[in-house]
């Protein structure tokens, strides 16, 4: 039976020198970070095997000190601050902006206040 320490991990049958098939479990590479807008993938975001090696880089490593770190690549995250200012200065109304942005918008209009 299988451990429970080995049932999220990946099975992999090799064939030993004896000619005996043996199971070996190894765990799944992180995917890397994508945007949440446009789906495209970020630099300067860390992917690894585990969570775990991620946790012991230090804070700096893992990931820009920016509005939206994480979130949004750095076009998405101009996009946003433009949009919200164009609202802030009335510009706009809320009816005009895009709808996967108002909730972005928001964000940063609370940051700000």
């Amino acid at each position: 039976m299988v451990q429970p320490k080995d049932r999220v991990k990946g099975k992999k049958f090799r064939r030993t020198p004896g000619a005996r098939v043996s199971v070996h479990y190894a765990k799944k590479k992180n995917s890397k970070c994508k945007c949440s807008l446009c789906k495209k993938v970020m630099h300067g975001m860390p992917h690894s095997k585990t969570i775990a090696e991620v946790r012991k880089l230090p804070k700096s490593k893992r990931r820009p000190e920016v509005l939206f770190a994480g979130k949004l690549c750095n076009k998405c995250r101009t996009l946003v601050v433009e949009e919200a200012i164009k609202l802030k200065e009335g510009l706009k109304t809320r009816e005009e902006i895009a709808l996967n942005l108002l909730s972005l918008i928001d964000e940063i209009n609370e940051r700000i206040e």
